[in-house]
């Protein structure tokens, strides 16, 4: 729609990155999430939400914190702890690599 000229407002895109993380496609709500914010120089409302997806998936996200501060947000005690939660996934990985 975006490519098509119409402009999408942060509820649609919120709505967009809702149902990709609904479907399971993580990877494709965090490229719309990057593409919202890219395009219309905004900031969607779905950072938690995406978080949340990786967490129930039990993944890393790499990244997050960088896409954070070049989007000037700074997280709110109950993102700072999923944050936590997320971190220790990538311990969890680097171990299971050197395994």
């Amino acid at each position: 729609m975006s490519e098509s000229g119409c402009r999408l407002g942060s509820l649609t895109w919120d709505a967009l990155v809702k149902l990709y993380i609904e479907t399971g496609e993580i990877e494709k709500a965090d490229s719309i999430l990057n593409k919202a914010s890219q395009q219309l120089n905004m900031k969607p409302l779905q950072y938690d939400s995406l978080l949340q997806a990786y967490i129930n998936a039990k993944v890393p996200i790499y990244g997050f914190r960088e896409r954070l501060k070049a989007d000037n947000m700074f997280p709110s005690k109950m993102l700072a702890e999923r944050l936590a939660q997320v971190d220790a996934f990538k311990k969890t990985a680097v171990s299971d690599l050197l395994d």
